[in-house]
């Protein structure tokens, strides 16, 4: 560690001597915060100056009239109201006038109110609608963010005129409500008195009927008193006939005996041979014959007894049950007068009810209806359910929104501006014993300490902005990790691959933007960006000031953090360990692109002229085998190294056609294509990058094969010192 601490101390000593190197690491300073100071103030808060973003409104609107609404024009409401309207440069013109300013670019975008838009709109009124249109005019050739803006302007447009429209309603309805409130309660009252007025007449109704009642009582009971007298006098009736009845029998005993002695005393005389028994034979013929008539007589008279003693049994029966009907109907007739008793009492609370309708709450509500707010019923009409919105974590302007996108890209644009600018290599002027890995860390030192400074700067000018935070030392130190995190990933590609490495720097930078959620949420991104998302420093650093800025979730902020230490781990495992697997192709791109004396030949490459220490060993071991086996590799390679160089080159551009065919036919799916574009490039870039690697290896292989023993000898003494 010694070393490395010299290594810092010397590079920062020989920056002191020169005054006009401190001014370009001042520079390096500045330059990348100047970034982010002027987007964050640019995008503090764009959207409070749409007001100058010309929009034309066209209004040709005729108007319109319904039964409910009355006379309407929506167009002219639209345009009172817009004139009131702040959101957007509104201008007021013909419709040739706004068709030529957005063509010239005088305006964003026009609107037009066609004629028929409120007679259209009144069709709801018929039930046979007609959906009124709006055309809408934008030039998007002007600005990419501006057609957004002016679309909200559309749907402020649209707002406007369904408020206007409901207000024109909510004002015809009031009316009617109010109207036929007046109306109903007039017909209330009216109806009261006149309930009232059948209620006293039913009253009396009632009372005369029960009146009558009780007349139909009196006469119901004699009835029933008579019926009951006739009755008893038919009973008695039928006891006399039943006398009558048994006398007859009497009667007609006496007969039959007197008719039995007549015989005998007829029979007695012809057998005495009494004289003058012929007159006595014909005396007591005559005298059977009278007894005959009456016997028959007797006999007759009794059916007829008997006949008008049923007759009498069944009046009585009749009687009797006209007399229970009766007791039945005046019992009924007693139900009904207390039915009739109770009807006139409710009539009475009844009518007591009506009069005291007048001040009940439904009357109240009736009379309230002359007070109902037409503004107020538009209000709710345009807006029926209110959306009360609770923001989490409030950032309170787009600028501190955008800052940390800003700050990450202003923190790896200056880590690689070190790396630009200042030289990778290390020499070992003053510190002997210098391994390469003492120098990569005292190098790292150095861009450390202007790392830091950088986001010192970058953060101070961010308070004096005004960038919200939550702390003042995390918003400070954050940066500084977060840069710290930066540079050593873009020091250890760019030392290790050395132009490659830059190159990569270069696109990863490109890729974050979109690719991090820096702008959109990453579930906007096309798939290809959103397989990329997590493998992104810029995903933590950006997530990580978002938790400094707007407010610390959970354990958020440090997992971020430590995801962006993995980075770092990988980054000097990378610059530390796997940089020696490669050190030969760094060497082959320094030495091949100053060839060209168009490019500054220092880009990272290791000391050394990169022989293998294991091919230095079989060289002194075995020169004459190593030669040999070397021969079977290298002449075979030599003969084929045009054709295979043609052959990627070929392969490459007729893949590149190929996905360019697949774009057009599957435009759906561009950018996958892209993406599989971007990942052929690189693949042709790694075969024909791989291929040239081949011939560098078998020259360098060819090289220790004709060295002198002794010159092998002290390279192995180098390479050991190395490792």
């Amino acid at each position: 560690m010694r070393n490395v601490w010299r290594v810092f101390v010397r590079d920062a000593k020989r920056l002191g001597r020169v005054p006009l190197a401190l001014v370009i690491i001042g520079g390096a300073l500045i330059t990348p915060s100047l970034y982010a100071w002027f987007n964050i103030a640019a995008f503090w808060n764009p959207f409070d100056n749409t007001k100058y973003l010309n929009v034309a409104v066209v209004n040709l609107d005729e108007g319109g009239s319904s039964t409910v609404t009355g006379e309407v024009n929506v167009g002219d409401q639209l345009v009172a109201q817009l004139k009131e309207n702040d959101d957007l440069g509104w201008q007021f013109l013909s419709e040739s006038e706004a068709m030529d300013s957005i063509r010239s670019g005088d305006s964003y975008a026009a609107f037009v109110v066609p004629s028929t838009f409120t007679a259209d709109l009144l069709t709801l009124m018929s039930g046979d609608f007609t959906k009124p249109r709006l055309q809408y005019y934008v030039n998007e050739k002007l600005n990419g963010i501006a057609p957004e803006i002016t679309d909200t302007g559309a749907t402020t447009i649209q707002t406007q005129m369904i408020d206007a429209f409901n207000q024109q309603v909510a004002d015809a309805v009031v009316t009617a409500i109010q109207t036929g409130g007046s109306e109903a309660e007039d017909e209330l009252i009216d109806i009261e008195a006149g309930i009232i007025d059948d209620l006293d007449d039913a009253a009396a109704a009632i009372a005369q009927t029960r009146s009558h009642l009780e007349v139909l009582k009196a006469d119901l009971d004699s009835a029933g008193r008579g019926l009951e007298a006739d009755a008893g006098t038919l009973r008695n009736l039928d006891v006399a006939l039943g006398d009558v009845q048994a006398t007859l029998r009497d009667a007609q005993a006496l007969a039959d005996r007197a008719q039995t002695d007549l015989l005998r005393l007829a029979g007695d005389a012809t057998t005495g041979y009494v004289i003058g028994s012929a007159e006595v034979a014909q005396g007591a013929a005559a005298a059977l014959a009278g007894i005959g008539e009456v016997s028959a007589a007797v006999d007759s008279l009794s059916a007829a007894v008997s006949a008008q003693r049923t007759i009498l049994e069944e009046a009585e029966s009749l009687l009797i049950g006209l007399a229970q009907q009766l007791e039945q109907t005046s019992a009924a007739l007693v139900s009904l007068d207390a039915d009739l008793a109770m009807l006139e009492a409710d009539m009475g609370i009844a009518v007591s009810d009506l009069q005291a309708l007048g001040g009940a709450a439904l009357w109240q509500q009736l009379e309230s209806l002359s007070s109902l707010n037409a503004e107020q019923i538009a209000e709710f009409m345009s807006t029926p359910v209110i959306v009360d919105q609770h923001t989490i974590f409030p950032t309170h302007a787009y600028g501190s929104q955008m800052a940390s996108l800003f700050i990450n890209l202003s923190l790896w644009i200056g880590a690689f501006v070190l790396v630009v600018i200042l030289r990778l290599g290390v020499d070992d002027e003053g510190v002997p014993g210098l391994t390469e890995r003492q120098g990569y860390l005292g190098r790292w030192l150095l861009f450390a300490a202007i790392a830091v400074a950088q986001a010192v700067t970058l953060s101070i000018g961010n308070l004096i902005i005004g960038v919200q935070h939550v702390d003042v030392a995390v918003f400070i130190v954050t940066p500084v990790l977060i840069g710290l995190s930066y540079l050593s990933i873009i020091y250890a590609i760019s030392v290790t691959f050395g132009y490659i490495g830059k190159g990569l720097v270069v696109i990863l930078v490109i890729m974050q933007i979109p690719g991090a959620s820096g702008i959109y949420p990453i579930q906007l991104m096309p798939d290809f960006f959103q397989q990329l998302y997590p493998f992104f420093p810029f995903t933590y650093g950006i997530d990580a000031m978002r938790e400094v800025i707007s407010g610390f979730a959970g354990f958020a902020y440090w997992r971020y953090m430590g995801t962006l230490l993995l980075f770092v781990a990988l980054a000097f495992f990378l610059g530390l360990v796997l940089r020696a697997s490669v050190s030969n192709l760094t060497r082959l791109f320094t030495q091949e692109v100053a060839e060209t004396e168009l490019f500054t030949s220092e880009s990272g490459a290791p000391a050394g002229p990169g022989y293998r220490l294991d091919h230095v060993l079989r060289a002194l071991a075995d020169r004459a085998g190593y030669n040999q086996r070397l021969a079977r590799r290298a002449l075979p390679f030599a003969r084929s190294y045009r054709r295979v160089r043609t052959a990627i080159v070929a392969v490459g551009l007729a893949g590149i056609l190929a996905i360019a065919v697949l774009a057009v036919v599957f435009p759906d799916e561009k950018t996958s294509f892209v993406g599989l574009w971007i990942l052929w490039l690189v693949i042709i870039f790694v075969a024909l990058v791989a291929l040239e690697y081949i011939r560098y290896s078998l020259k360098l292989s060819t090289e220790v094969g004709e060295m002198p023993d002794a010159e092998l000898r002290r390279e192995l003494a180098e390479l050991e010192a190395q490792r």
